[in-house]
């Protein structure tokens, strides 16, 4: 989105060359049909933000983790009368958890 549009040139301007990532982390391709996700409109706009910054963009899936131990762990939290933080648990758990260890400190 907006916020990894801004670091990446960020990180470029400080003199760094970063790498771009688009982290496919919500349903599998052939589940696709059964849910509105547009991540086709994600992939297109996040493409043009690499091309222009001049980065190569490379997509990792990482759908079967985040249903795993996001969609798993929310489900679990709402039946048991919590209040659980998708969002939360996929910064944790998936972006700087999984992804984090997967593609290298």
């Amino acid at each position: 989105g907006v916020d990894s549009s801004v670091a990446l040139r960020m990180v470029q301007e400080a003199g760094y060359t970063p790498r771009a990532f688009y982290l496919k982390i919500w349903l599998e391709d052939e589940l696709a049909h059964l849910n509105q996700c547009p991540w086709e409109e994600d992939w297109e706009y996040a493409t043009a933000v690499a091309k222009q910054a001049g980065v190569a963009l490379e997509a990792v899936s990482m759908q079967k983790d985040y249903f795993k131990r996001v969609v798993g762990e929310t489900l679990v939290e709402a039946r048991a009368g919590r209040t659980p933080n998708p969002d939360m648990l996929c910064n944790s758990r998936i972006k700087f958890g999984m992804f984090y260890d997967q593609i290298g400190r």
